[in-house]
């Protein structure tokens, strides 16, 4: 009996929005932890494939689209992940953004590029949904991508381009 009282409990529409992000943001925070390690033993492709193989959670999440960027840019930049230990906000936010949003079913997008001052070669990554970047660290435009994953211009499945008219409204 006592069980069925905590799910009804926890079955309120604020709890369960509340609990969700609890739950995300233990999961991210306990990834990012694991990510200097991660990028040590795997190169990114590697890692890529993992996160895009990985489990999905797109349904049952009762988060926005929003909500769940703003939570990840958030965890992102706490003060212990810009230690020199882990990797640079950009590619740290790309990271998991891409993660995020590919378990929630987001036909998502990370793209590594590069810029060339006079003297200075300078990286960049960011992730993009449906081609518009998703909370980019840099200006629009300034890098050239040299490497996409998945490849762009991929087909999209129905249940991708469903999801991503739903993230765009």
């Amino acid at each position: 009996m006592a069980e069925i009282q905590m799910i009804n409990y926890l079955r309120h529409p604020l709890r369960e929005q509340l609990l969700a992000k609890f739950v995300l943001g233990l999961d991210l925070l306990l990834w990012l932890c694991r990510l200097p390690v991660m990028l040590r033993i795997h190169t990114v492709r590697m890692l890529l494939e993992n996160v895009a193989g990985g489990q999905r959670r797109g349904g049952d999440m009762p988060m926005e689209f929003s909500d769940v960027v703003g939570l990840v840019t958030q965890l992102c930049n706490l003060r212990p992940f810009r230690s020199r230990f882990f990797p640079k906000l950009c590619l740290r936010q790309s990271l998991a953004l891409y993660r995020t949003l590919t378990q929630m079913g987001y036909p998502v997008e990370i793209h590594f590029g590069v810029r060339k001052d006079d003297t200075t070669l300078s990286g960049h990554s960011w992730v993009t949904l449906g081609g518009e970047a998703v909370a980019d660290t840099a200006p629009n435009g300034i890098f050239r991508a040299v490497y996409s994953y998945p490849g762009a211009g991929r087909a999209l499945s129905e249940t991708e381009s469903k999801i991503l008219i739903k993230g765009q409204q």
